[in-house]
């Protein structure tokens, strides 16, 4: 499944509203996720697999979250969450098969 690493505690304000935009979008569209919050010392595993298998920014000397997940496969940063969300692929980016869409303006005869 969908899993977003997030922070609790963080004084960054854009990082939090990138999480919670993350959050907030993935709910709004239906889609089931897990956020997994690497502040929480009982998620120290789960920081470390982050940490190892995400890419970090240019600048940053490690992988800041928020960071998004299919299981353990690393999908991307917020950055290309919000990239995926306005070409309109979010369900590409998150490895999702497209769900059937209808029109509301068609017609079943």
């Amino acid at each position: 499944g969908i899993k977003v690493f997030i922070t609790s505690v963080s004084a960054n304000s854009g990082l939090k509203k990138n999480q919670q935009m993350i959050v907030d979008t993935l709910s709004a569209k239906g889609i089931s996720f897990e956020t997994i919050d690497i502040s929480a010392t009982e998620n120290e595993e789960q920081k470390m697999f982050m940490r190892q298998t995400a890419t970090a920014k240019s600048g940053q000397s490690v992988p800041m979250p928020p960071q998004i997940f299919s299981d353990d496969e690393y999908l991307g940063d917020y950055d290309g969450f919000y990239e995926s969300l306005e070409d309109n692929n979010l369900d590409v980016f998150l490895k999702l098969a497209a769900p059937s869409q209808t029109s509301e303006a068609s017609v079943t005869l």
